[in-house]
């Protein structure tokens, strides 16, 4: 496990052999680059597997890899264009799958838009809801900006998604609804059968890609059932915990047969200190129904870490993660902003204009 924290849940999981702290990829990226560089040639590592929002640096370092190693995630061309919210949107329509009217904020389109419904405000490479908002029909336009996004609002029910893809054939999704919720990130989750109608969307978003990966989806189902797909995140999910573990790990290295056994519609997991952290904010508001759900889930889901066979991660998450509660707290920011702000794309500012028209198209030779 490579990872920029000093101290990582990690260095006390049984199921890790070795950690590493590498340099964060947005404060230095070629550092970050060669570090793990390094440790595929010290370790003789067979498989490169991004687990979080770094998958965006690590594609673009797959032309560097050597030719014995394998990365499990999509290229560097895809995530350029699905990570991007808008050019999301523009691959679905080529696809023939819905998604919702976008527009940046600078696009005069926007203006029409506005008038017309209710809309949703969000950065075009944001991640773990930041800077989301949502406005009303008919007020103005928020500043221009190419890199701030007007959608239009769907209304409906949330479905979020993650598959398993090999070779551009999906093998397994994984659907849940959020139960408890830190802003519009889902830290409470419950398992949910899969609507035919999001696996033909899904199939047919991904058909001639040849991606190899985790993929996961944000999805609203309107009224009608047609599901609308919101973003696509080129990564694992909460998803994982519903998808059968010898299942998925056989996948990962080729050798999985048959079908992927998956949860029960209904079987609950959770982060259980961020749902301990929500109840306590809607005890302090009064906010009695939204503890209630809080309270259902502390008590009757599942924690996504805990394991009696490997408890240390679960016991000892706040102190490793100090880090970034720290920076949560002193530059007064989410704290899922803060986990990710050292590895995410969001807050990646390249270091030269090259570099960045790279990464924006995507292209793995230049990037």
């Amino acid at each position: 496990m490579a990872d920029p924290l000093r101290r990582q849940l990690g260095s006390v999981s049984r199921a890790v052999a070795k950690n590493y702290c590498v340099t964060a990829p947005n404060t230095d990226l070629p550092a970050w680059e060669q570090d793990i560089l390094d440790i595929i040639e010290r370790e003789q590592v067979t498989d490169l597997i991004p687990g979080s929002e770094e998958v965006c640096h690590v594609a673009n370092l797959v032309p560097r890899l050597p030719q014995s190693v394998r990365y499990q995630g999509p290229s560097a061309r895809w995530i350029a264009q699905w990570h991007d919210k808008l050019r999301f949107v523009e691959h679905a329509i080529s696809r023939g799958v819905t998604a919702p009217s976008v527009y940046t904020t600078a696009d005069p389109e926007a203006r029409a838009l506005i008038r017309q419904t209710e809309c949703v405000v969000k950065p075009r490479r944001g991640c773990s809801g930041t800077a989301v908002s949502f406005i009303a029909q008919g007020s103005n336009v928020p500043a221009p900006s190419p890199d701030m996004l007007l959608q239009r609002k769907v209304e409906g029910n949330h479905l979020y998604t993650l598959s398993w893809v090999d070779d551009g054939e999906v093998r397994t999704t994984a659907s849940y609804r959020g139960s408890t919720h830190s802003g519009t990130v889902a830290v409470g989750f419950q398992s949910a059968p899969t609507p035919f109608s999001v696996k033909q969307w899904i199939e047919r978003f991904l058909s001639d890609t040849q991606v190899t990966g985790f993929i996961s989806f944000d999805f609203i189902l309107d009224r009608s059932g047609i599901p609308w797909g919101i973003e696509c995140n080129p990564r694992l999910s909460s998803g994982v915990h519903f998808i059968d573990e010898a299942w998925l790990g056989a996948a990962v290295m080729g050798e999985a047969t048959g079908p992927a056994p998956i949860s029960p519609a209904g079987k609950r997991a959770q982060w259980s200190y961020s749902t301990l952290t929500e109840a306590y904010k809607h005890l302090l508001r009064l906010q009695l129904p939204e503890l209630a759900r809080c309270g259902r889930d502390l008590l009757v889901s599942r924690d996504a870490v805990w394991s009696w066979r490997d408890p240390l991660p679960f016991l000892l998450m706040t102190p490793l993660c100090w880090e970034f509660i720290w920076r949560s707290i002193t530059e007064r920011m989410p704290i899922g902003d803060a986990s990710q702000c050292d590895i995410a794309w969001h807050w990646f500012t390249p270091h030269d204009a090259a570099q960045a028209d790279a990464m924006q198209r995507g292209d793995e030779r230049e990037a």
